[in-house]
Parts: structure tokens; sequence; C-alpha cells
């Protein structure tokens, strides 16, 4: 299984995009109050509907600049990482095109990883292009759109080379992409999110099975843990919602252990952070990073609930 660099492309972007918004948003909270330019989140829009684009701003018309920036950071970003990949990795491993999937690799948790990260650069890059001045429904399909045909680009050239083109991989990548838009278009996605926590593995430096490959923090699947995030609040009837804080959701994690040797998988039951009631709504930049965020599992009381008998953890984040 080849190394998932398309992550590094994205935590480029992310870092380039929240500085870049960084230095806009003091002039965009000078001149905006609340109820202005930003609408405010209705407290039962969580059911009621609509996802993204409630927390997004009002469109003004495509700012030619700031699109200027995200073009570059992504054109840059996307180079940089294709140079790297051809010269480290693809360049000594080239084959004709051809398909080759592992179903049995990791369990599926770099399958879950795939739908993963094309969602969370998808939702990274709609809220650039929401920021450019893109009504939210475009950019959404634009975001999205972007991020699928990124990681479309890497399992090609991964058709070129001996790790194969991975259909499984593909589609994963599809739903990822089209997890983003359904979030934002249909109001019964809204109290689910998909989220990640990591914990290095032994496996983290070690050589991989080709050349030139070695096991960092983007395919250490091992350290990883994904999870199913329910917010509990959202799905309450109404005279129920007082008695269970609307920060506080439930989670189901998903894991494989000891995936070199003898693979098996670890499920969990834990507490769960909702970052779009604990971060400030007030301006655009907060409800932006505040959605981001909620692709990360931040560390909780949980339970191991398999393999074998439970396990608790006053706090828990992975591995």
């Amino acid at each position: 299984m080849r190394i998932n660099f398309h992550s590094l492309f994205l935590v480029t972007l992310c870092l380039c995009w929240c500085s870049s918004s960084a230095c806009f948003a003091q002039a965009d909270s000078s001149t905006i109050t609340r109820g202005e330019k930003y609408p405010q989140k209705n407290a039962d829009s969580s059911v009621s509907g609509t996802g993204i684009h409630q927390l997004s701003m009002q469109p003004q018309g495509v700012n030619k600049g700031r699109l200027a920036i995200i073009g570059g950071t992504m054109v840059a970003a996307m180079g940089t990482i294709a140079i790297y990949q051809a010269n480290g990795y693809w360049k000594d491993n080239r084959a004709p095109f051809h398909f080759r999937e592992d179903l049995t690799y990791s369990l599926w948790v770099d399958k879950i990883a795939h739908f993963w990260d094309t969602a969370l650069l998808g939702i990274i890059l709609a809220k650039s292009f929401e920021w450019a001045g893109m009504d939210e429904g475009e950019a959404v399909w634009w975001g999205a759109g972007s991020s699928l045909l990124f990681n479309t680009y890497t399992e090609v050239q991964d058709g070129l080379s001996l790790w194969g083109f991975d259909r499984v991989d593909w589609l994963a990548d599809v739903g990822g992409a089209g997890w983003l838009v359904g979030k934002h278009y249909w109001p019964a996605m809204e109290p689910f999110d998909l989220k990640w926590s990591y914990i290095p593995s032994q496996n983290l430096d070690k050589a991989g099975a080709f050349a030139g490959q070695r096991h960092l923090i983007f395919d250490d699947y091992e350290g990883f843990t994904f999870w199913l995030s329910i917010k509990v609040n959202s799905l309450l009837p109404e005279r129920a919602k007082p008695y269970w804080p609307d920060f506080l959701a439930i989670a189901v994690g998903y894991g494989a252990r000891d995936i070199i040797t003898r693979p098996y998988q670890v499920w969990y039951l834990s507490f769960d952070w909702d970052m779009e009631k604990i971060i400030p709504q007030d301006t655009w930049l907060l409800r932006a990073l505040s959605q981001t965020l909620n692709y990360i599992h931040f560390p909780a009381p949980a339970v191991r609930i398999a393999p074998g008998r439970p396990i608790w953890y006053g706090i828990y984040f992975g591995n």
C-alpha cells in the first residue's frame, strides 16, 4: 500500500488557508456585525436544515485577489507533492497502467481514510472558495470536485506504478466528496460527523514494501481511529433537549491494530465534542474553523467494546 501523500497536500493547504483567512479576518470583522453579512445559526439548524450553507458568508461576488491566492496555493502544493512523489516513489516503481485492489490491508482503515481525507480536503477548499466570494452551493461543488480531482490524479499515478489503480480506494474518494455534498443538501445528515484521531504506532518511519517507501503519519494506519459522531441533542424531541448538552455527542470508533503481523479490529464507544457548539459562531472565520475541527475527534472518556472484555479509559484519543 502506497503512502497517502495527498494528506500532506491537505495539511499544507489547510495551513495556507488558515493563514490567508486570518489575514483578512480583521478587515472583515471590523465592518460587519452579527445579523448583517453573517447569518446566525438557528438553534435548531442541525435538524431544520441545512448543514454547511447555514454557516456561510452571503455571496458578495468573487474576489479575484483571494481566488488567486487559493489558486496559487493549490497549484504550488499540488506541484510540490507531485514532484516529490514522482522523484521519491513513482520514479523507481513505474509499471504499465493497471488496476490492483487490496481488500485486506489494514482491515479497510485505509479505505475509510480515503473517504475522510477527501471530505476534509473538500470542506477546506469549499470554505476557501466561499472566502473568495463564491455562492455557498457553488463552493461546495467546487470544493468536493477539486478534492476528488486531486485524489483521482493520485490514483492514476498509482496505476502507472507497482501499486496500481485501486478502484475501491477511488470509490472511497467519491464517497468522501459525496459526503460533503450530502451534508450541504440533506438535513438528515447534519447530526452525523466522520472524525479521525491518531497516536503514532510502532510502524512509524519503518521501511515499506516498495523501494523508497517509509511509513509516515499519512499511512500509519495502525495509529488511526475513525469515529462516527452523533449529535444526540439534534435527534432528541424538543421536550428532551434541555436534558442533554448540545455540545456533547456520542461516537462509535473503529480501527485496526497489529496490521503488519496479525491484524485485528478494535471498536470503541466514546463521548465526543461538537466544535460548532463549543467555538463561538460570531464570525465566518470561527464558523469555518469549527466546521473543519469537527473532522477531528478530540480526547474524551471512552470504552473499548471489542475485542474481549470492555476496557474503560478516563480520557482516550487513539491506539
